[in-house]
């Protein structure tokens, strides 16, 4: 659903003033950003710029030095360079634009840009991308003390990231769930070259929870001179600790990012045969696709093994983890040997992700001849029998891959009980448009 947008709100307002300079502010009213810039100001004053053409003002002017004179029917821009070059726009007037707020929190977390950066790009690509308004197409944002963790996961993959970040005066607040359009916002202003890696963010979390485990509310993050709001998705994040594999008892083989990714980068395969077969043998680790459209492939890599395992998984969803990390990383992979949930994890344990594996429409294929490649289509893990209430704390690792299909099926239905919410809605307002119009009728007669 596209959100309509008053036309105002397509203009940045510029603020100018003699002692604090000038301010940049853009929101839709559900998202915000507030920039300061250096500027000379030689009188207080406020403006619309409508972005596109300012845009193309900017990209098109030769001169360092840009000077904006507001008028009572717009704004006028004036660059130097061999004489004046002189733009003028009409815009609408800047009184009905509402005010964007710096930060003011005196309760944050405060955390290094690098690090806030990171945590982004290592979880944003888990959420749920058929449809973002509900509580997976997010990253949610927990904390315990110091210690932060966003997390992501779209019911067939979960991507977790810790972080040490610092609490200011005793910041609280209950999971956050943060739009991804908000995720890749603050990911691009975190990676412009204005901001440094040794950097501070403060975050600032305002929310609520209903009776319902659900969380509403705002979250403020502030960097050198720019504050960026945004309202929380509303919702219930799934409780993904317990779907989360334990290390012990597990089988585990250690591969070099690179050297996988590579391997990876080999695969034939699909949309609709999006499979490759992990074999994994004492020492080794055979990947091998075949789709019919497009023909079959096979690589074998070195890994750190002592065992035999057999997993079908998404390439895509594999390719996506290892771009997140730098060539030389060693990732750590822990599995059962049935279909449970494979883990997998760099260094202290402080980046995790779980994929379930994908079942076969067919039972598993004998081991083909050399260089015949295998059959891999597949489709995801599905449940076929309603479920019941799963307690978390009794949980073994053996429940994993019942329990993480358990917080999918949950989500689904949240998600279909906001559905009925906004019909109810529409249907209200139609009741009403159409007892206005019989109103209208008796008024006529």
């Amino acid at each position: 659903m596209v959100k309509d947008v008053k036309p105002i709100l397509c203009n940045v307002k510029i603020v100018a003033n003699k002692y604090d300079g000038v301010v940049l502010m853009a929101t839709d009213t559900d998202v915000g950003i507030h920039c300061r810039v250096d500027a000379n100001v030689s009188k207080d004053g406020e403006a619309l710029l409508p972005p596109k053409q300012f845009r193309q003002i900017l990209e098109s002017v030769k001169a360092g030095r840009l000077t904006l004179e507001s008028t009572k029917n717009g704004i006028i821009i004036t660059g130097e360079h061999d004489g004046n070059e002189q733009w003028g726009l009409d815009t609408q007037s800047p009184d009905e634009f509402p005010d964007v707020a710096d930060f003011s929190e005196d309760a944050y977390h405060e955390i290094p840009a690098k690090t806030l950066c990171e945590m982004f790009q290592r979880t944003m690509f888990a959420t749920d991308k058929e449809d973002v308004r509900y509580a997976l197409g997010g990253v949610c944002f927990e904390h315990d003390g110091d210690s932060l963790v966003a997390v992501a996961t779209d019911g067939k993959r979960l991507a977790a990231q810790n972080a040490d970040g610092i609490c200011v005066n005793g910041h609280e607040y209950e999971p956050a769930i943060l739009p991804i359009n908000v995720v890749k916002l603050l990911t691009k202003v975190l990676k412009d070259k204005s901001v440094c890696d040794t950097d501070d963010v403060k975050m600032a979390v305002n929310a609520v929870v209903d009776k319902e485990r659900r969380t509403s509310g705002i979250i403020h993050f502030h960097c050198g001179g720019v504050t960026i709001f945004s309202r929380l998705m509303d919702g219930r994040f799934p409780k993904w600790r317990s779907i989360v594999p334990k290390t012990e008892d597990r089988l585990h083989a250690s591969v070099r990012c690179e050297t996988l990714r590579t391997a990876i980068d080999r695969m034939v395969t699909t949309k609709l045969v999006p499979g490759v077969l992990f074999t994994f043998r004492r020492g080794s680790l055979t990947l091998e696709s075949r789709a019919k459209e497009s023909g079959q492939s096979k690589a074998v890599i070195p890994v750190a093994f002592d065992g035999t395992a057999e997993f079908i998984f998404d390439v895509s969803f594999i390719r996506d983890y290892l771009r997140t990390l730098p060539a030389e990383t060693a990732i750590d992979i822990y599995m059962a040997v049935d279909n449970d949930p494979v883990l997998f994890v760099i260094g202290d344990g402080t980046y995790r992700y779980v994929v379930m594996p994908m079942t076969p429409d067919t039972p598993a294929p004998a081991k083909p001849e050399a260089d015949t490649g295998i059959e891999v289509a597949g489709q995801e893990s599905t449940m076929e029998e309603p479920m019941k209430d799963i307690d978390e704390t009794s949980c073994t690792d053996d429940d994993t891959d019942l329990q993480m299909r358990f917080f999918q099926l949950q989500m689904e239905n949240d998600q279909l009980q906001a559905k009925v919410e906004q019909y109810k809605t529409l249907l209200d307002r139609a009741m009403l448009v159409i007892e206005r119009m019989k109103n209208d009728q008796r008024v006529c007669v």
